[in-house]
């Protein structure tokens, strides 16, 4: 069963002393994931940044895209805040 797509918005801190920049979190299932794990599309001015994914012990991951480390974890941060 393909659960619905979700589209929301997060304001993420990346550089110390600059604004938050907000992003738009988009949810996919993929079909082929047999585990039905869900990927989050970040966006930002309509460019895709990346994909990502929490793993089983709660970390996030790149699956696709180019950010850094430490991006990959606010945002993961900002999602995880979404959901609390």
């Amino acid at each position: 069963m393909q659960e619905e797509e979700e589209i929301f918005n997060v304001s993420v801190t990346i550089n110390t002393g600059l604004e938050p920049l907000t992003f738009t979190i988009t949810t996919d299932h993929p079909a082929s994931d047999p585990k039905y794990q869900r990927d989050y599309r970040v966006t930002r001015d309509n460019e895709m940044l990346g994909v990502l994914r929490q793993d089983t012990d709660h970390r996030w991951h790149l699956r696709e895209g180019n950010l850094e480390q430490e991006e990959i974890e606010a945002i993961g941060q900002a999602i995880d805040a979404h959901y609390a």
